[in-house]
């Protein structure tokens, strides 16, 4: 019951604290204007593959939401209408509470009844067993699984763990027993290079790098237990950008990237993928817009957001993400300073 509670009182303090001004960095990513781009919007091909088998129409998906309650079902119902009706991926929510009640079973399976045949993710926490992951996977027919990463969120709740050994060891297990991609998300504090490194190392498939700048589960918590509104740990995390291109030169080639955390437009989705993302989640936009302003306006904004990242790459002479992905792109501002700190160079991006 408590968990139930949770859940839907995540969903309302979101729409509390929804924010499209929050900071991404991604305004310190500037492309370089290409007068003569020799290219046919018709020609624009904007597919990506994912885990080398999944190939996906359009580069971004509906991120991991909500799922375990009534109006979780019939948000996760609409959701995956949309993603059929868009051919993209949806991941559902954390489905550990269908562990302590199996009731809430049909709030996740409801995404693959609406949708058979498009591509889901199944979504469980770090320190789930073989056992009940592959409950979660048949009980949406998941083509992939979400492993979400939320220790600040867990330390904010009054009930929340305060434990956080182990996880290595048991993602690699996770890996190494279950029988199809493994995702690690971040879910709004961003991935560092060294932690890329370690997934990358125990063989996970993907990483979501959960940027700072969309949702802040810190912020929700702290609402929710009516704590200090001066929380000193609100800005905890790394920006979207700054974690995509840590992650991007930390393991190249090596896993795929996937980038989320206020990516809100078309613009800051071509951003992502020229900087080495194979694909973008979207999440809270997509929950904001459903509940506030409707199906038919949250299906406008994600044609709308495709077709942004057109014009993107009509106006870079990209014809296809890999030729995004060769394009001038400047990084400046607080992104350049925090990246060159670290250690990692930016200028190569700017000299493709």
């Amino acid at each position: 019951m408590v968990r139930k509670m949770r859940k839907q009182e995540h969903i309302e303090l979101y729409l509390e604290t929804f924010d499209k001004k929050k900071r991404n960095f991604f305004d310190d990513f500037k492309f370089v204007h290409n007068s003569l781009p020799e290219t046919d919007i018709k020609e624009i091909n904007i597919e990506t593959t994912l885990f080398n088998r999944i190939k996906i129409r359009s580069p971004f998906f509906i991120n991991a939401i909500t799922g375990g309650t009534l109006e979780s079902k019939e948000i996760n119902k609409v959701i995956a209408h949309i993603a059929k009706e868009m051919e993209i991926p949806m991941a559902v929510g954390s489905q550990y509470i269908t562990l302590e009640d199996e009731s809430t079973a049909d709030s996740f399976k409801i995404a693959r009844q609406v949708n058979p045949d498009g591509i889901i993710f199944a979504n469980a926490g770090a320190m789930i067993s073989v056992e009940s992951a592959n409950k979660m996977i048949d009980m949406v027919e998941a083509d992939a699984l979400q492993i979400h990463l939320n220790v600040p969120q867990e330390v904010m709740m009054d009930e929340g763990d305060r434990c956080f050994k182990g996880y290595i060891a048991n993602i690699e297990k996770l890996v190494a027993k279950l029988k199809l991609p493994i995702i690690v998300k971040e879910v709004g504090f961003g991935i560092s290079g060294e932690t890329a490194k370690i997934l990358a190392d125990i063989g996970v498939h993907a990483i979501d790098i959960g940027g700072k700048g969309g949702t802040n589960f810190i912020e929700i918590e702290n609402k929710r237990s009516d704590k200090d509104p001066n929380n000193i740990f609100l800005e905890w995390g790394i920006p979207t950008g700054v974690s995509l291109v840590e992650c991007i030169k930390s393991v190249p080639n090596k896993i795929d990237i996937i980038a989320s955390g206020g990516i809100w437009d078309g613009l800051s989705v071509a951003k992502a993928l020229s900087i080495g993302a194979k694909a973008v989640g979207i999440a809270g936009l997509i929950l904001y817009l459903l509940i506030k302003e409707g199906k038919d306006k949250l299906i406008n904004t994600l044609k709308n957001i495709e077709n942004e990242l057109i014009i993107s790459m009509l106006m870079l002479g990209s014809k296809n993400i890999n030729e995004l992905k060769k394009c001038p792109i400047i990084i400046t501002g607080e992104s350049k300073e925090w990246l060159e700190l670290r250690g990692y160079e930016v200028y190569s991006y700017a000299r493709r």
